[in-house]
């Protein structure tokens, strides 16, 4: 039974803890962590590194595709990666929205591709021809919408399967496409998987691009996704880029100089006759023009070497 402190006790404890002259006894720290076995971690900090590698170098290659494509500005960034279960990762995702059911190979290893609606609708506006304003109508997509979007999801696949392709040759395809999160069923709910989020910028719209590859999909990718394997793929493109190099070096390209242009008339180029002079739109003191090839590289002075007519570079071609 413990012991009641009277009030002058109790006055005593306070005044010696407030002086010092009593030290409370702490708690131990704690030697454990929480784990939650509903959400267990099942990607390695290994794994989730390289991940990050390569979808970093995913979303720099993206908004070349895009551009060019779209001939506009476009502007990706990666944002989050997250191990949730499935449940969780459809729960969040809002209705309608374009979700790309597509797979790493197989129809065994599916994986999902979430594009949101400002996204989608600034895409095939530009594609048809508008400015690729920034209302987003609420309601899912057309089939001559769905026909124009396939293009560009084959387009983002291919260029996921370049960025994947340094360390594991995968090569993304698309499936099907749906507007309803709930009816896109690939895993078990509770099944674990990562969603790796980018902010995506088309124009004046603005979305995200969800990823979203389940464990089972990917699991037997995962010995592949270490540092060894990362750093082992980056020497292979250095060695690669000298033995081009080197074979590039004993290339034959014809080089010329144009002294200078002159426009005629195709008239007064009939009567050209051995012995005339046509007069050009160069002075004698100006530079020429060296061609490698076709394209104009250098400007450099005309004079001799010994016996042979030369030319000493001077700049670059400039337009």
């Amino acid at each position: 039974m413990s012991e009641v402190l009277s009030q002058a006790e109790i006055d005593a404890l306070l005044e010696g803890l407030s002086k010092g002259e009593i030290t409370p006894e702490l708690e131990e720290k704690k030697s454990y962590r929480a784990y939650d076995f509903r959400r267990p971690a099942k990607f390695s900090k290994e794994n989730l590194r390289i991940i990050q590698l390569l979808h970093e170098t995913f979303a720099r290659q993206l908004p070349n595709y895009l551009a060019g494509h779209l001939r506009t500005d476009v502007r990706c960034v990666l944002d989050t990666m997250e191990q949730v279960t499935y449940e969780e990762f459809q729960k969040s995702l809002p209705s309608p929205k374009l979700i790309c059911v597509c797979d790493l190979g197989g129809d065994e290893k599916p994986f999902l591709l979430e594009i949101s609606l400002s996204l989608v609708f600034a895409v095939v506006d530009r594609i048809l021809g508008g400015p690729g304003g920034s209302e987003v109508p609420e309601r899912e997509l057309t089939e001559i919408e769905k026909v124009v979007m396939e293009d560009v999801v084959i387009g983002i696949l291919a260029n996921l399967s370049t960025a994947w392709g340094t360390v594991l040759e995968i090569d993304f395809r698309l499936q099907k496409m749906e507007c309803q999160p709930q009816f896109v069923q690939v895993v078990f709910p509770t099944e674990i998987v990562l969603t790796i989020s980018f902010e995506v910028s088309i124009s004046s719209s603005e979305g995200l691009l969800n990823i979203c590859f389940p464990y089972t999909s990917l699991q037997e990718a995962l010995d592949a996704l270490n540092t060894e394997k990362w750093l082992s793929s980056k020497r292979e493109q250095g060695r690669t880029g000298l033995v081009l190099k080197e074979e590039l070096s004993s290339l034959k390209i014809p080089l010329s100089v144009e002294l200078g242009r002159a426009k005629l008339l195709l008239s007064d180029i009939r009567r050209l006759e051995e012995g005339q002079v046509i007069r050009l739109d160069a002075r004698v003191d100006d530079p020429v023009v060296v061609k490698v090839g076709k394209r104009p590289v250098y400007r450099a002075l005309p004079g001799t070497l010994g016996k042979r007519l030369a030319v000493r570079i001077c700049s670059r071609y400039e337009e």
